[in-house]
């Protein structure tokens, strides 16, 4: 699949053999866990061990959840959203030796972020479709077309993006800093719309540019949660 969608990746082009690759991946992993039981609670090391099978189970053979749609969308959504946002923030408290305290910036994060999990999970597979179908893997891309996957995710991201606005206004005083989240927001909606606007669903560098639009968003809101 890659020699089609992304021949310059590693194993694609040759430049890291298979066998090399596995002796990478499986040591790092075996490394993070042991990391992670040494130096952290019992929770955080459940959490870890979780997005660390989530991340296998999707990619790694025989099982490739990737294979599945909503299987993908459902776990890329769970580890983008869940566990990197409220996950690391309370390993981060608790390396630090705070204890435990609820943050409904956090919880707003992992809340947009989940939902912005699934619209990576759908888009991504936008400029993949020759070497999806090359591999038979099955996308809502390849299933639908590209023009109602990339309406349909425009759709979801900008009520996401609404709702975040919907939030900032309606939170308790003191909650958000609320002029920055209407402002912050309301123009990466204006910024998503500008780039489905402009895409061209025909065109393949028009499909990549639209894509790249969607994850520069997704640091873009990284950037705008350090002032919320």
């Amino acid at each position: 699949i890659d020699r089609v969608n992304k021949p310059f990746l590693p194993i694609a082009s040759g430049a890291l053999s298979a066998r090399a690759a596995w002796a990478l991946i499986l040591s790092a992993a075996a490394a993070g866990l042991a990391l992670v039981r040494s130096l952290f609670s019992p929770l955080i090391f459940a959490l870890y061990t979780f997005g660390t099978t989530m991340g296998g189970l999707y990619s790694v053979p025989p099982v490739q959840l990737k294979r599945f749609p909503l299987a993908a969308g459902a776990t890329i959504a769970t580890c983008r959203g869940f566990l990197l946002n409220f996950g690391v923030y309370y390993a981060t408290r608790e390396a630090l030796g705070k204890a435990f305290q609820w943050n409904p910036q956090v919880a707003f994060l992992a809340r947009f972020m989940t939902v912005f999990g699934l619209v990576i999970a759908v888009t991504k597979d936008l400029p993949d479709i020759d070497g999806d179908r090359a591999g038979g893997i099955e996308t809502f891309s390849t299933r639908a077309g590209p023009h109602k996957v990339a309406k349909g995710a425009s759709v979801a991201l900008g009520l996401n993006y609404a709702a975040a606005v919907a939030s900032a206004l309606l939170a308790p005083a003191g909650t958000f800093r609320t002029w920055w989240m209407v402002t912050a927001h309301a123009a990466a909606g204006g910024w998503l719309a500008r780039s489905y606007l402009r895409l061209d669903t025909a065109s393949k560098p028009s499909i990549k540019q639209f894509y790249a639009q969607i994850w520069n968003l997704f640091y873009f809101e990284y950037m705008a949660y350090l002032f919320i």
